[in-house]
């Protein structure tokens, strides 16, 4: 049984954006209250976020108020950067970080920013989706259907802080844009055709203030548009068959490619009985980023791989390239990633939970990653296009760029931030230092960790390359300066004058535990850090003694160290 021993504050006390962007995740541990919106930052400046201490919990309160939040997205309000999404009580959420520590915590910091139930006076709603205006920053929210039938705040609304006062909860700060209850038609292959209005999982704004919407009922992704200003999309020729990939509406055109074989249909035979499945609720546009300044639309499959492998995994690219406001003639959209089927992704996809673009491609979070302790890990890849084809199907244009760690997750929602946006948080961390000794076999004892030194948190000192059975001892340092012992040491320290030629000592002997090497040679010790503010910031120290009667006089080697930062 490995020893646990706290760091004790005495005697710590003795211790004197390039261009990629950063993302929010909303996820946890399946049958706890263990769910956060989940931060990444890069603080190797690899523009990954692999190495340890390049995540936090941005935004965690028990699934109290941040609970099952979809559809994440950021923005900058009144100066301020937030992130939003729509959470538990059916409420708009606005994270923002007022005193610049890096996180979302308190509720001065995670804000209601609209309110769907009170809205429309009623007890439940259900949204789903949300994105801003490019042009108004009006913030576009769907409410799909709940109860079997359209109910009161089914459709599209539109919320928009009037006042300046950090939300849209006032009198005239919200309108309903397309009416679930009503009525719609849009203009068909043999005439008018009455759509879904009521049950959209997604929606994006273009730069011409276009909401296009997924219909979950119809598989199709609708365009609206208020022509006459009347503040909704309910008017005879608002509306219109935008892209219509799967073909499961009788009457709309499909998608010329589609039609012809070019392009996959990211369909499947329903489970349900007649008709097909499909889900493309992962979409989001880059405004003016296509040729001449036209949009770019992405669009994401999140089926699954498990129950319609037949729809599952694809990523398309679409550009409006005549101008007629719909993405159904040919060449218009591209298959940008067959994610179940790529021969290099290191993980390829199972399921795609969200998707966004940014800097020329889009980021996708994913089902498939590394094997945590309990569960998968799930992945977040950046999709580019580096050989100029037109997709990111071939090597090196699909990059990991994290896996939520240290075990699985269920994962739900995915935005992308600015690097730089939010202050980078004080996060603890471990260094590796120094160079070990060599044992009377050959080896290296070499020192590792497993977690980090958080306030109030535990990890393990772990060693590797020590003889088998000996007895090993880890040495706690609250400097890597001096040693008092007395009399009083320099460090580092050459162990030469102490029978221990090839060996340093890197840290202060202020506390040991003495365990033995196991079958291989490695060994372990846990320490924890107390709970107290004032050790915030401090640098800790850690060296193993490894035993070895045959190497020296002193019979012992000393491996290399461990600087860990407190936070």
């Amino acid at each position: 049984m490995r020893p646990l021993l706290v760091l004790t504050a005495a005697l710590l006390t003795a211790a004197s954006a390039a261009a990629q962007a950063e993302y929010m995740m909303y996820g946890g541990t399946p049958s706890t209250t263990d769910w956060e919106i989940r931060r990444t930052f890069d603080v190797d400046g690899d523009q990954l976020f692999l190495t340890p201490g390049e995540r936090i919990a941005f935004a965690a309160d028990g699934a109290t108020q941040v609970t099952f939040v979809n559809d994440l997205r950021y923005e900058e309000l009144q100066g301020v950067p937030s992130v939003f999404g729509a959470g538990g009580d059916d409420v708009i959420l606005r994270l923002v970080d007022l005193d610049g520590d890096g996180v979302a915590s308190g509720p001065t910091e995670v804000l209601v920013f609209a309110d769907t139930r009170a809205s429309f006076g009623v007890a439940n709603t259900s949204p789903d989706g949300v994105d801003f205006s490019p042009n108004t920053l009006a913030l576009y929210v769907t409410d799909d259907i709940w109860a079997g039938t359209p109910q009161l705040g089914n459709g599209i609304s539109i919320y928009r802080d009037m006042n300046n006062d950090g939300d849209a909860l006032d009198g005239g700060e919200f309108f309903q844009f397309v009416n679930g209850q009503g009525t719609i038609t849009v203009q068909g292959s043999g005439g008018p055709v009455v759509i879904d209005s009521g049950d959209f999982e997604a929606v994006m704004v273009d730069s011409n203030e276009v909401a296009v919407a997924w219909a979950q009922q119809d598989l199709v992704l609708y365009a609206f548009a208020d022509f006459n200003g009347d503040r909704d999309a309910m008017d005879a020729g608002e509306a219109w068959n935008f892209l219509n990939l799967v073909g499961d509406k009788p009457g709309l055109d499909l998608n010329a490619d589609v039609a012809a074989g070019a392009l996959p249909n990211p369909s499947c035979p329903s489970t349900g009985g007649a008709g097909l499945f499909a889900d493309l609720g992962a979409i989001s546009v880059d405004h003016g980023t296509g040729p001449g300044g036209l949009d770019v639309y992405w669009i994401a499959s999140m089926a699954s791989n498990s129950s319609c492998a037949s729809g599952a995994g694809f990523v398309y690219r679409g550009v409006d390239l005549n101008q007629d406001g719909d993405l159904n003639d040919a060449g218009e959209v591209k298959l940008w990633l067959d994610g179940a089927n790529n021969a290099f992704m290191l993980y390829p996809v199972t399921s795609i939970y969200d998707a966004y673009s940014h800097n020329g491609g889009v980021s996708i979070l994913q089902g498939n990653g590394p094997q945590g302790t309990q569960y998968i890990q799930d992945s977040v890849y950046f999709l580019r296009d580096l050989n100029g084809d037109g997709d990111a199907e071939d090597f090196d244009e699909q990059v990991l760029r994290y896996a939520w760690d240290p075990d699985g997750a269920f994962t739900v929602s995915l935005a992308v931030v600015p690097a730089g946006a939010f202050n980078e948080p004080s996060v603890p961390s471990f260094t590796i230092f120094g160079t070990p000794g060599s044992t009377s076999i050959g080896g290296q004892p070499r020192i590792g960790y497993n977690g980090l030194p958080g306030l109030g948190q535990s990890f393990d000192v772990t060693l590797t390359g020590a003889l088998p059975g000996r007895t090993v001892i880890s040495i706690f340092g609250a400097s890597n300066t001096q040693w008092n012992r007395p009399p009083l040491f320099n460090l580092p320290l050459d162990l030469t004058f102490f029978g221990m030629p090839g060996n340093t000592l890197y840290v202060s002997v202020n506390q040991q535990v003495f365990t033995r090497g196991d079958t291989q040679g490695n060994a372990s010790a846990t320490w924890s850090v107390p709970n107290d503010p004032n050790l915030d910031g401090r640098h800790i120290y850690f060296q193993w003694y490894v035993t070895d009667p045959f190497i020296n006089p002193r019979g012992a080697v000393t491996s290399d160290a461990l600087d860990g930062v407190i936070h």
